[in-house]
């Protein structure tokens, strides 16, 4: 069965949480900041220090790399997965899986020369 934040950001449709008024339902973010929202939705966090690289690197990801990134979280808390690599097309990402955090973020050209130290697992998404 697909995981329901993946349907979520791919469909954009709105989760209505108890409490929530119809009119808070499908707000868009003021704040101009897409990634981070749906980082927040999706219970993913970005460390400072991969919101600095994500930045001085110009790595943007779309919503369906949003959604790949969540579902390899998931997948990667199943295995019991604690400190993992997951490479996503021409881009790498250092995650702590049991606090759903991305580390670091790098590009392909970053990557090279790179030894990837203390992770348990790697995913291809």
């Amino acid at each position: 069965m697909a995981d329901l934040n993946q349907i979520l950001l791919s469909s954009k449709i709105a989760r209505i949480e108890p409490g929530v008024k119809k009119s808070q339902v499908g707000a868009q973010d003021k704040s101009g900041a897409p990634f981070e929202a749906a980082l927040e939705n999706a219970e993913i966090h970005l460390s400072k220090h991969a919101q600095k690289r994500l930045e001085a690197r110009e790595i943007e990801l779309s919503s369906m790399d949003r959604a790949k990134l969540s579902n390899a979280f998931s997948s990667l808390e199943k295995k019991g997965a604690r400190d993992s690599l997951v490479l996503m097309g021409d881009l790498a990402f250092i995650v702590n899986v049991p606090s759903k955090t991305v580390v670091t973020a790098l590009s392909r050209e970053q990557m090279k020369d790179q030894v990837f130290t203390n992770i348990d697992s790697t995913v291809l998404v």
